[in-house]
């Protein structure tokens, strides 16, 4: 995860696509940090809710992000985001 930070060198995001479930993948808290590595400001979460142990909580996971300036984008199952 640590060269993460070398993307904002070579490269300005409008979005970035992260896993915030957990388990499996990095989680939410782990999310934001590579948010910040990669200086993204709308990240649209991925590889959450499909199972028990995955689930998250919507509003509090949004807020973490929310607390260090970035913007949260969790879309359901077969929905369709415009970016």
């Amino acid at each position: 995860m640590m060269d993460m930070q070398l993307v904002p060198r070579y490269a300005k995001l409008d979005f970035a696509i992260l896993p915030v479930g957990g388990n499996f993948t990095m989680d939410a808290d782990d999310a934001v940090i590579a948010a910040e590595f990669i200086d993204c400001k709308k990240i649209i979460g991925v590889h959450f809710d499909t199972f028990g142990y995955i689930k998250i909580n919507h509003t509090a996971v949004q807020d973490k992000f929310k607390a260090v300036g970035r913007e949260l984008i969790l879309p359901m199952i077969g929905e369709t985001i415009n970016l």
